[in-house]
């Protein structure tokens, strides 16, 4: 008898049990909504992180640039260019900084091969020609500082485009 009892409630849980079509079509519209959000989210934050890195890489090329002069008993120079977005160290490859991004140069020594393609050069002293660089989106920016007595660089980084000021 209890068999006979539980077979048959055993089978109307079996009609329940699973999904309707309704349920499911619902389930991957709110999956394709929630995918949709975050690829927005992670290409914002992919512009972002390509920035910083820039930044980044452009400080550190600048602080090598410092070391090779000190070591090699040489100057050393870092040449930016501005129009196409690149910036070089000594004779190594060109580096590029994303598109998107706004160069400001502000060189104390106007050491610049042309307005367009300022230098920063190291001297073996430890000195430089000084300045700061500007990098800078709409919702960005990071100021790279040269100090032209000990070499020193510095990067800060705020919010906002600063190219404007």
């Amino acid at each position: 008898m209890t068999g006979a009892g539980h077979s048959q409630s055993s089978r109307g849980r079996d009609r329940e049990a699973g999904f309707s079509l309704l349920e499911i079509m619902i389930a991957l519209a709110i999956l394709a909504l929630a995918t949709a959000l975050v690829g927005v989210a992670f290409a914002r934050s992919s512009t972002g992180f390509r920035f910083e890195a820039a930044a980044q890489d452009l400080t550190l090329t600048l602080r090598e640039a410092h070391a090779r002069a000190l070591r090699s008993g040489r100057d050393i120079a870092v040449v930016l260019d501005v129009d196409a977005h690149t910036y070089q160290l000594h004779a190594d490859r060109p580096i590029d900084i994303p598109d998107d991004t706004a160069i400001r140069v502000v060189s104390a020594s106007q050491a610049m091969t042309s307005t367009r393609r300022p230098a920063f050069s190291f001297s073996p002293d430890g000195g430089s020609t000084g300045g700061s660089i500007v990098l800078s989106q709409p919702d960005r920016s990071a100021t790279i500082t040269v100090d032209w007595l000990t070499g020193a660089v510095e990067m800060t980084t705020g919010g906002g485009d600063d190219s404007a000021s």
